[in-house]
């Protein structure tokens, strides 16, 4: 009896190790390696630059005739016009879009370091999650004020939303599996996955934006 349960033990033990060693080997495996933050960030600044541009012209075309009919303006709900015409369209005083060209040109350029293998101070990459910290809630609030305040969807926003939540993330991720930010546990496994994070940030907005419009569907296609 004593001898089974030494051999029970053991076999527990050594299948442990085995789970040990796999948690270790997966934990290991970046998810956010320096050439995989430096593609989101370049292509989210591209797609954000771009965004920028096209509001800065919807902007122009506003200021030049209040009454201009955009290529974004779908419908009452769906508008760039109807959020530019906002406070919340120049929250800092100025469009928003200036902070765009801003902020994503900068990311490029640590985006292309990133890609290019370049070594980065400490400082330099707090300053990026500062940075990229910022944006993220910045959007935060700009999408809770065009869901719940304004009650307009803007598409060239849109695109900025979804672009800054996986360079925030990714970035989170590869200051985590570079131990810039020291956490262990579940806190750093839930922070490494940065891929789940951005799709629940899209699953979250996509579902508010369901129920918070649910009349307006209703009228559009019943």
């Amino acid at each position: 009896m004593t001898e089974d349960l030494t051999i029970s033990s053991a076999h527990d033990a050594e299948i442990a190790a085995i789970d040990a060693e796999i948690r270790a080997e997966r934990d290991a495996k970046p998810r956010a390696s320096r050439l995989t933050v430096g593609l989101v960030l370049v292509l989210g600044s591209t797609l954000g630059l771009i965004a920028s541009f096209a509001l800065m012209q919807d902007k122009l075309a506003i200021l030049e005739d209040p009454n201009a009919s955009l290529a974004c303006d779908i419908n009452p709900f769906i508008s760039c016009g109807t959020f530019l015409q906002t406070w919340q369209g120049q929250t800092f005083g100025m469009p928003n879009m200036y902070l765009g060209f801003f902020g994503f040109s900068i990311m490029g350029v640590v985006g292309a370091l990133h890609l290019s293998r370049v070594e980065l101070p400490r400082w330099f990459q707090w300053a990026t999650f500062g940075g990229l910290a910022f944006a993220f809630a910045f959007v935060l609030w700009l999408s809770s004020n065009a869901l719940f305040a304004i009650r307009a969807l803007c598409p060239w926003c849109l695109v900025v939303w979804v672009v800054v939540a996986p360079m925030f993330f990714s970035f989170v991720a590869f200051l985590v599996e570079e131990n810039v930010i020291e956490v262990r546990g579940p806190v750093r496994a839930v922070l490494r996955s940065w891929v789940v994070l951005s799709l629940a940030w899209y699953a979250l907005v996509i579902i508010t934006a369901f129920f918070v419009f649910l009349p307006e569907w209703q009228a559009m296609f019943f």
